[in-house]
């Protein structure tokens, strides 16, 4: 069907450059003329791009479920399993995977990926059409270059204009060049603000964006922090330079560390990690540690934050509990990798 594969390669064309609502029309169009797992992992990765988490796993649910003959689908199902804190299922998946096809070459290293946390892709893992991780898309600017290297985990705040970074991760890298990206591979460069002593105080660095990323329907805290004991969650990276899709874990938020202000995440976390609480708002920023031993701090308190409209609802300001599918959806646009260009 030359029609098809024309039309899948502009679908994939669309989904490399970021035009991620185009590509999700065009893999629907060409998944109505044949009923194959192709197409079905281009709707996965096109949802993806486009944040949504929630609609890319139902349609991986389903690639997997039909398509046992190809390693491909099980596979990426695990992997979107695991980033959003499904760990048991999504080792489940990756071994029923490798009963079915234990020489596939792509459900061996996500089973391989799966022994660090968070899994890094890598390898065939960045192989199209079962890549996992999305695309860079750089609007704005040239992308980084080669020699730019993950230094941090970060959180994107001030209505998309500004990251916060732990200081320290920073301290062996300025003044070098920086550069933020989100899960959905956007990347734009920043620059250190080195007015913000608020930040500073708190061990935090805030980084300006050369321009705005986009926050989608997240929210960013603006009044007291969540109680210890509360329901939390984190959202990281592993220590990887290319575009990936960050990992949740989730816990109960720990107490206060004496009167610094700090307070016990919990449960597993990274330095710089954004933190959410049981509604999906966004609530703080790990500072470092690891298990028990992990801190996090809550925002600033002076950063812009984005209002609600005239005559909103106050369910509208005080959201539900969510679910956390849901807040890794969120949490896409808020976790970022930081990059620089000099040696760590």
């Amino acid at each position: 069907m030359p029609q098809r594969v024309a039309l899948l390669q502009r679908a994939q064309a669309e989904l490399e450059r970021g035009d991620a609502t185009q590509a999700l029309d065009d893999f629907e169009r060409a998944a109505m003329m044949l009923h194959a797992g192709d197409a079905e992992l281009g709707l996965i990765h096109a949802a993806m791009q486009d944040g949504q988490y929630r609609r890319a796993l139902a349609f991986c649910a389903h690639t997997a479920g039909e398509h046992t003959d190809d390693a491909e689908g099980g596979a990426l199902y695990a992997w979107l399993l695991r980033i959003g804190g499904q760990d048991a299922l999504a080792r489940q998946v990756i071994a029923d995977t490798r009963a079915h096809a234990p020489d596939d070459a792509v459900a061996l290293a996500v089973e391989t990926a799966f022994t660090t946390a968070p899994p890094i892709a890598a390898g065939v893992l960045l192989m199209p059409p079962h890549r996992m991780a999305p695309w860079p898309i750089t609007h704005e600017a040239p992308p980084p270059p080669a020699s730019a290297r993950f230094v941090s985990n970060g959180v994107l705040v001030d209505d998309g204009a500004s990251a916060l970074v732990p200081l320290h991760a920073l301290e062996r890298v300025t003044p070098a060049r920086v550069w933020v990206r989100n899960g959905l591979g956007q990347t734009v460069a920043a620059e250190l603000d080195r007015d913000d002593t608020v930040s500073a105080a708190l061990g935090l660095a805030r980084l300006k964006l050369r321009a705005a990323l986009p926050l989608g329907a997240s929210r960013q805290a603006e009044g007291r922090p969540p109680f210890a004991g509360s329901p939390g969650y984190s959202m990281q990276f592993g220590e990887a330079s290319a575009p990936a899709w960050p990992m949740l874990t989730q816990g109960f938020l720990g107490r206060p560390v004496g009167e610094s202000g700090l307070r016990k995440v919990g449960f597993a976390s990274t330095s710089g990690a954004a933190v959410f609480d049981a509604h999906g708002v966004l609530v703080g920023i790990t500072l470092g540690g690891a298990d028990d031993a992990a801190t996090w701090t809550p925002l600033p308190a002076g950063a812009p934050t984005r209002r609600a409209a005239p005559g909103a609802s106050a369910a509208r300001s005080l959201p539900g509990l969510v679910a956390p599918d849901e807040i890794y959806e969120l949490g896409l646009r808020r976790a970022l990798q930081v990059l620089a260009d000099s040696p760590r």
